[in-house]
């Protein structure tokens, strides 16, 4: 009978503290399994084009933050656009990190990551500022923004340079490209 009530009382507690343990230990497991399938693979020849869209991208999008600024400043509810442009920054930053690189690229894309770090303490705190009163947000904004440099970045600069010493026109195309896109975008708005 003693045997019968322990057993009674032991198995829901195992099977309460049994599907705690299941659960968090599942999450992480997953999240790196959709970042391992996140990695994009491109050719050698599309290596320099890809990452010029990103980087311009990025480049583009940035001024927006500071654009929030002026809008949190005034109390404009229009600084809320400032999560979506640091969204849109932070989809860049994946898309250039989550990238097979061709072997001949490899010490290229390594000043590229290291300008995405730098870059993510940019837009993480504003990201996480999301919510709060906008006096916050205006000085996440502030302090985010020396972060928030684009090409102008000394690593992106010479991973630029180096990139364009093969094919000066690779750029010059894409460039235009995005410079257009980003025009259409801004008359759409």
């Amino acid at each position: 009978m003693k045997a019968t009530k322990l057993i009674a009382l032991t198995v829901p507690v195992l099977l309460l503290f049994g599907c705690g343990l299941g659960d968090k230990d599942s999450t992480p497991k997953t999240e790196e399994t959709s970042k391992a399938m996140l990695k994009t693979t491109i050719s050698e020849e599309q290596y320099p084009s890809y990452m010029y869209e990103q980087l311009l991208d990025f480049n583009f999008n940035k001024d927006d933050i500071i654009i929030g600024l002026g809008y949190a400043l005034k109390g404009d509810e229009k600084y809320k656009e400032v999560f979506k442009t640091a969204s849109i920054l932070d989809e860049a930053l994946d898309r250039m990190e989550n990238v097979k690189v061709p072997d001949k690229y490899k010490d290229t894309h390594k000043l590229i990551l290291e300008g995405i770090e730098d870059a993510r303490k940019g837009t993480k705190p504003i990201l996480e500022a999301k919510g709060k009163d906008v006096k916050e947000v205006s000085v996440v904004i502030a302090n985010s923004s020396p972060h928030l440099l684009g090409m102008d970045r000394e690593q992106w600069k010479e991973a630029v340079y180096q990139l364009a010493k093969e094919n000066k026109d690779d750029f010059s195309k894409v460039y235009d490209k995005k410079v257009e896109e980003h025009q259409n975008r801004k008359s759409n708005s």
